[in-house]
């Protein structure tokens, strides 16, 4: 009788050693660029002069690498995969968002997965559609899950932003990338070169739109605007205020939002307003979802316990004693009225 081999049969994997490692590095270059792409949105509300919104049109950018991944590979689960692993780095890299950016950006690629089912691999429609939806989801999901109040309408306008942006962004242009990539060099014509050059510009103008915008940053950090009716505009950076922190304890009681109470280190609004010497007797905050609240200045001055506590170079504000929709975050400014 013959003896059956012991040796094991070649086995075929779903992705292959050379996806795994497409992957990997793809995972790797979204994950850090991230950050990049949050200087960038920064960039364009500073060129319309607005503090928030207008950035959102580079929100597609995050979502570029996923269908990028989809769309090479052609293999199901492939935008899944990169979401989590991208997540991963991002987390590693100190994104704000915690271990919580690993769910956020592996349900992205799911969306992103299962958009591309109804679609044949090379269709535009699957692009455009998979892109905006994954996109726009972002600001549900985020807001399901950290919003500690109610504000669909601005969330709503957000969206409508950020899925224009995953059509451009997250789904015409990773498509037109994929073509160039998988494009063999005979086929090559003015056309192809065309699109190459565009491809190139882009990537170019947005790389050095991210690093001017990071080079006037001192240390690379955020701040958040003091304008309006005051004899002292400037930007407030944490760094400048750290003998001035105070540690509260504060519960959080939002409409569907609840925190328990506990500990929260920050530097006292009323500091932050009076470098600034307000005329007016009205504070706006205002965040970069659009979501903005008021206070007097009066009941400011009159309460050191409301302070704004940084969490990675978000800007929160924590409002002892007062209802979750006070608790706004993301702040980018503060305008005295």
């Amino acid at each position: 009788m013959k003896k059956k081999s012991l040796s094991r049969s070649n086995k075929k994997y779903y992705f292959s050693t050379k996806d795994l490692v497409t992957m990997a590095i793809i995972s790797s270059l979204g994950g850090v660029l991230s950050t990049y792409v949050g200087y960038l949105g920064n960039l364009i509300n500073r060129f319309f002069g607005v503090p928030f919104g207008a950035g959102q049109f580079m929100s597609g950018l995050h979502m570029f690498w996923i269908i990028f991944a989809i769309g090479l590979l052609n293999k199901k689960g492939a935008g899944t995969f990169v979401g989590i692993l991208k997540g991963f780095v991002e987390f590693l890299s100190g994104g704000k968002l915690g271990l919580f950016v690993i769910l956020l950006s592996g349900i992205q690629g799911l969306i992103a997965d299962l958009s591309f089912l109804p679609f044949k691999k090379d269709s535009t429609t699957g692009y455009v559609i998979a892109g905006g939806l994954s996109t726009a989801a972002n600001v549900f999901i985020f807001q399901l899950f950290f919003a500690p109040y109610e504000a669909l309408p601005l969330f709503v306008t957000i969206s409508v932003i950020a899925l224009i942006s995953g059509v451009i962004f997250a789904g015409l242009f990773p498509k037109g990338v994929v073509e160039l990539f998988k494009t063999k060099p005979e086929e090559g014509d003015k056309k192809i070169n065309l699109k190459k050059g565009i491809t190139i510009g882009i990537i170019v103008i947005f790389a050095l739109g991210a690093t001017s915008y990071y080079l006037t940053m001192p240390l690379g950090r955020e701040g958040i605007d003091i304008s309006g009716n005051v004899e002292n505009s400037y930007v407030y950076y944490p760094s400048n205020f750290r003998d001035q922190e105070i540690t509260v304890n504060a519960e959080l009681i939002g409409d569907y939002t609840h925190i328990e109470a506990k500990d929260y280190s920050g530097v006292p609004l009323k500091y932050i307003l009076e470098k600034s010497n307000p005329i007016g007797d009205k504070i706006t905050i205002i965040a970069k979802d659009l979501y903005q609240v008021n206070f007097s200045i009066e009941e400011i001055y009159e309460n050191h316990e409301i302070i704004i506590k940084e969490d990675y170079g978000s800007f929160n504000l924590v409002a002892k004693g007062y209802e979750g929709g006070y608790w706004i975050r993301d702040i980018v400014s503060i305008e005295v009225d």
